[in-house]
């Protein structure tokens, strides 16, 4: 009788132990800003862990377990010169997700766990603050430039159940970031906005028949490192002066507040081999290194979507995501954008208007995203492939359905639809490094030479390696070149689609920034890095940046140079590219130091990050832009000037990270 007491006892305590570390597995997703993203892909550079997954962000539960993977192989690692170092700093990590009950008064936190008979349920509200401070002085002190984020984040998390998990985030704050006007003459192509005339022709050279041309204000961030800037804020701010229902502005020209909001609803199902989500959070896939996708980048800006990850075999996954694209307040950049304006609409296309509406930049962004990629893992290979859809929102199930190509399935719906094919193959050996090429096509009118010379070719690709140093403690190397073509990312705006009289813009653009990689169309990039993390908390990196790219604006600017530029649809065939050959040239250099260290200041656990780098811009021209190529040579003028200067930045997070044990 003592015997069987003894038993229900121990086994309730084990049911208790197990669900509590069920439960303590939260299956909400980490935001792939966190840092603990580059540690994870420096130990799978190193052999400390399996190949990680080629679609982030990662669950909490994932990342824990990877953590643990990392620490057993540490342990058995020959290298005792640097195993303590390197021991303390995933264990740091692992801190990070290690929690309690009740109010944690270090992060401003409080946590509650309950049962629901069987089923755990749990909430967890905490604050963030944070703080960037960024500025640039330059040889040419008209350039200089500064800004501002101080953001309030309110934090919710918790588990419904064993399986779902959600996470909520709502902030608001004070930003201004200087932006400097380069240009207002950019001519992005005929066909978007036009004006309605019923009698358009589509010959450039019948001045009565062209629509209007349409031109866009260029703009440079002299405050930061060139492409380096990602906004925390969404959609609009309220400048402090017009704090009103008409004061959303598009750019924090002056100090503006500014808010937004993100989170996630997701389930962890079959032992962790399906996941299912739904949110508006930020995506990186068929990345072979932090921030190096060409087709979904960690810098894009996020979008409401529903995804799904399964692993049918161990060498076999497949991932799906369709979201909303986001309308991008752009007045700043559209030039002669109607904004209100009140026009005459065609409803039946044969000139009888029966009423007027307004029409505004918003109207022009209605777009749905759709994306699907195979995963393939042999050994010491990957492999994935996938396609992408931007469309017009309707209710296509197609492009939703995951089992069906994007690209194959509108041939069935018509040919109207922004369409592209990606790839990824990646080299590793263990505990040595990896290589690997990319690659994003969006139109391939030739397999010949000509595919680097006919404008209509327009697709991006890359290649790069990333090696470990074995004796800096997560020490790495890693170099790429990433090549945009003209016109890539962007597409011509399209008129009487399915539900839609009106213009649809369907550039690979969400929020005003572009999907795939973060240069412009017309760039290549030449990026080196070593990082090392040399005590526990801490990380320093060295990088350079080479980046070259076509003008978009000014007397000798390069066509296709721009996300917003449109490849015109007569006479498409005939037109030239000549990278570096045919127009104006920014050649932008950049060497940039990195640190970051993360410690407690009266019991309250702080992360400080900053950086301080050298800039130093030159143009070169080929003199004419006449679809032709010419020899290049270096320039200086009002218009194109060499430009050089020191970039600093520091930014505060206060609140977060180191959990109380």
């Amino acid at each position: 009788m003592f015997g069987s007491r003894k038993v229900k006892i121990l086994t309730v305590l084990m049911l208790v132990c197990i669900s509590t570390a069920l439960f303590s597995q939260a299956n909400v997703t980490v935001d792939i800003s966190d840092d603990v993203y580059n540690f994870l892909k420096i130990a799978e550079t190193k052999g400390y862990c399996e190949r990680l997954p080629n679609a982030r962000p990662y669950t909490q539960k994932f990342i824990i377990s990877v953590l643990k993977e990392i620490k057993e192989a540490i342990l058995d690692s020959e290298d005792s010169r640097i195993r303590d170092s390197e021991l303390q700093t995933v264990e740091y990590y692992l801190s990070r997700y290690t929690d309690r009950d009740g109010v944690d008064v270090t992060r401003l936190a409080y946590k509650e766990t309950t049962m629901v008979g069987d089923v755990p349920l749990s909430f967890e509200f905490s604050n963030t603050d944070e703080a960037f401070i960024t500025g640039g002085l330059y040889s040419d002190s008209s350039l200089n430039a500064s800004g501002y984020e101080l953001f309030h984040n309110l934090n919710f998390i918790g588990d419904i159940g064993k399986n779902v998990s959600y996470r909520s985030t709502a902030y608001v704050g004070l930003t201004k970031m200087d932006l400097q006007q380069v240009g207002s003459d950019y001519l992005i192509g005929y066909w978007w906005y036009d004006d309605y005339r019923l009698n358009t022709s589509l010959d450039p050279d019948d001045p009565d028949g062209m629509p209007q041309a349409r031109t866009i204000n260029t703009f440079r961030n002299n405050a930061v490192f060139p492409y380096s800037y990602r906004k925390k804020w969404d959609g609009s701010v309220y400048y402090l002066s017009n704090l009103n229902a008409n004061g959303l502005e598009g750019w924090p020209f002056d100090p503006a507040i500014a808010f937004g909001m993100y989170g996630d609803l997701r389930g962890s199902f079959l032992d962790d081999h399906l996941t299912v989500g739904m949110g508006r959070i930020y995506h990186e896939w068929g990345a072979m290194d932090i921030n190096s996708s060409l087709v979904l980048n960690s810098n894009a800006a996020p979008m409401m979507s529903v995804d799904a990850s399964i692993k049918l075999l161990p060498w076999l996954s497949f991932d799906t995501l369709t979201g909303i694209c986001e309308f991008p307040n752009a007045d700043y950049i559209n030039h002669n954008a109607w904004s209100g304006a009140w026009r005459d609409r065609d409803d039946d296309g044969e000139g009888n208007n029966r009423n007027n509406y307004p029409v505004v930049d918003s109207m022009f962004f209605q777009n749905a995203y759709s994306i699907g990629m195979f995963n393939f893992d042999w050994t010491n290979w990957h492999f994935d492939f996938g396609s992408t859809c931007i469309w017009p929102k309707r209710f296509e199930l197609g492009y939703m359905f995951p089992l069906i190509d994007r690209v194959v399935y509108q041939n069935s719906v018509g040919d109207f639809d922004n369409l592209a094919l990606f790839g990824n193959l990646k080299g590793t050996l263990p505990g040595i490094g990896s290589a690997w090429i990319s690659s994003y096509i969006e139109e391939l009118n030739s397999l010949s030479p000509h595919l680097f010379t006919w404008t209509r070719c327009m697709f991006a690709y890359q290649g790069g390696a990333k090696v470990n140093l074995p004796f800096l403690p997560f020490g790495t190397l890693s170099a790429r070149y990433t090549k945009i073509e003209p016109f890539c990312y962007t597409h011509q705006a399209i008129r009487k689609q399915p539900w839609y009289d009106d213009y649809i813009s369907e550039a690979y653009m969400n929020n005003d920034r572009s999907i795939g990689y973060y240069l412009q169309p017309n760039s290549d990039e030449f990026f080196v890095r070593f990082e090392t993390m040399p005590l526990p908390a801490s990380s320093f990196g060295l990088q350079y940046q080479l980046i070259r790219h076509g003008a978009d604006y000014g007397s000798n600017a390069v066509p296709g140079s721009s996300i917003w530029s449109e490849l015109k649809a007569t006479g498409r065939d005939s037109l030239r590219k000549y990278f570096l050959h045919d127009g104006a040239y920014e050649w932008t250099n950049v060497i940039k130091l990195e640190g970051s260290c993360s410690t407690k200041i009266l019991d309250v656990p702080v992360q400080f990050t900053a950086n301080v780098g050298y800039v130093y811009d030159f143009w070169t021209s080929s003199g004419v832009n006449d679809n032709k190529k010419h020899a290049y040579h270096k320039i200086n003028t009002a218009e194109y000037p060499v430009k050089q200067g020191v970039v600093a930045s520091l930014g505060i997070k206060l609140f977060a990270f180191e959990r109380a044990q």
